[in-house]
């Protein structure tokens, strides 16, 4: 449960005519909540999509990283939040709320972070936890980290039992596939809307259904994939 309770202290300029509000929280927790959709309806197994290129879609394995969390005050100061590494997969419903427990922020001050992973953790060996090679988002050495996977079964897709597959990542230029991600608080929770349909706006399936090494195409639909993700 996410405590309500926060705190206000006022100032009062009565020489000036002015009030000044400044919003702090009381309790140190930032709630991101990720909700997957395709055209404003939940992304669920089983379930069958259309895009603007009138592909039929059905998604069998979305997941991704979202690592190295900071939080910057509107006085320009940054809180780096350690060990904040989260691998999210759309169809594990625990990992779509993402809680960073630590942070102390003001309204007004941004929260960043990649989507992906940066290339100091491709290089400094093996990683445990949300990164551990175990999970299945881990190609060589040489290649590193796929930031993302998306996967799915389309007619349109002339691969063996229609599939489709987009493995995403590459750290070295000029085919870097990190972003980042930053907004403004002004709340405890945050929601952030995944629009898949965006995603498959410029992708025919018929034509690019196999991206599963670094590369312009990857370093492409990385942008791609970055700008399915809105704020609210």
């Amino acid at each position: 449960m996410i405590p309500k309770k926060r705190k206000l202290l006022l100032f009062i300029l009565p020489f000036l005519g002015l009030t000044l509000v400044l919003v702090s929280y009381a309790t140190p927790i930032v709630k991101l909540k990720i909700t997957p959709l395709f055209n404003n309806q939940s992304i669920t197994e089983n379930t069958w999509f259309v895009s603007s290129q009138k592909d039929s879609i059905q998604f069998t394995k979305l997941k991704f990283y979202f690592t190295d969390f900071q939080v910057k005050s509107i006085k320009g100061e940054i809180n780096t939040i350690d060990h904040s590494n989260y691998l999210i997969d759309i169809f594990q419903p625990e990992t779509l709320e993402i809680l960073l427990s630590t942070v102390s922020f003001s309204n007004g001050d941004e929260l960043s972070f990649n989507l992906g992973v940066s290339s100091d953790m491709n290089t400094t060996g093996a990683h445990s936890g949300a990164l551990d090679p175990s999970n299945g988002m881990f190609w060589s050495w040489q290649s590193g980290y796929i930031n993302f996977k998306i996967e799915g079964i389309s007619p349109s897709s002339k691969t063996r039992q229609n599939k489709f597959q987009f493995h995403i990542g590459g750290y070295q230029s000029p085919y870097n596939t990190l972003r980042r991600l930053t907004f403004i608080l002004n709340k405890q929770t945050t929601q952030l809307n995944l629009n898949l349909e965006e995603f498959f706006e410029r992708t025919k399936l018929a034509v690019d259904n196999q991206i599963m090494v670094p590369g312009e195409k990857a370093n492409e639909l990385a942008t791609e994939f970055f700008n399915t993700m809105t704020i609210n």
